[in-house]
């Protein structure tokens, strides 16, 4: 879960699953002149569209960060509760649309442990889930790459558009800050460039702009709360969450 907070003091909660529904909107709009865009695209795209299957289960029961009086925002969950999300994630991403899927969804989990290390290493119990999820995951997709016949560098050119359009969704659906770096988008003749997003008068803007179209329009639902709604009992914010009025955000990209 993310938030945006509003000007009037009200704040928008973002399900995990519908931000990455929004990188699924960004990858079917991709592929500027001189960015990668690999086969096989429906399972990639669909890679993108459900990279955080992990926290569904979370979603329907989340918990109280008692510290702010909200739902724990995604950032504050700890990996001895993440990690096993993650591989679960992944068994069904794999049963559900197959091998390059959960290959994609387990490798994106191995770039949020590796990128924010100190965030999943908070206690003991964080770092040993942290380590087990990477050790296994790296036998699991070794396993993978060789029943599809594929490179590493082909996961990764593939793994680097899971983690960019990530990026640009958070950013878009205000879960990180909105101005400076992005992400780092994977280029047609190897590299990647890092792409900058901006917001201003309800518009955002990319650059450089790796998409076919001259703009992209993005969709998604928040649940809307008030400016002093905070909890003490989880069980009660779970049911005034669940009863929280759903509201559809919709927003504009456009090159920078």
């Amino acid at each position: 879960m993310l938030f945006r907070d509003l000007p009037d003091g009200s704040w928008l909660a973002v399900s995990q699953p519908m931000h990455a529904l929004v990188s699924g909107q960004m990858i079917r709009a991709w592929g500027a002149k001189g960015f990668a865009l690999p086969d096989p695209f429906e399972e990639i795209a669909t890679a993108c569209a459900q990279h955080d299957i992990a926290w569904m289960g979370w979603e329907a029961a989340p918990t109280l960060d008692a510290a702010t009086g909200r739902p724990t925002q995604f950032r504050q969950v700890g990996a001895a509760s993440h990690a096993p999300m993650w591989a679960e994630g992944v068994r069904r991403a794999i049963a559900s649309w197959g091998p390059w899927v959960g290959l994609l969804v387990s490798r994106h989990g191995t770039r949020i442990y590796g990128a924010y290390q100190d965030r999943h290493r908070v206690s003991a119990a964080d770092a040993d889930a942290a380590e087990a999820y990477q050790t296994e995951q790296a036998a699991l997709r070794a396993q993978l790459m060789a029943a599809l016949g594929i490179t590493e560098a082909q996961m990764e050119t593939a793994a680097a558009l899971v983690a960019v359009t990530d990026a640009l969704s958070l950013a878009a659906c205000g879960g990180i800050a909105t101005l400076g770096w992005s992400g780092m988008a994977p280029l047609a003749g190897g590299g990647e460039v890092p792409l900058k997003l901006e917001e201003g008068d309800g518009i955002m803007t990319v650059s450089p702009w790796p998409f076919a179209t001259a703009e992209v329009r993005l969709s998604w639902t928040a649940r809307r709360f008030r400016p002093e709604a905070r909890w003490t009992d989880v069980e009660a914010m779970r049911r005034d969450y669940a009863a929280a009025p759903v509201e559809r955000i919709a927003a504009q990209l456009v090159a920078g």
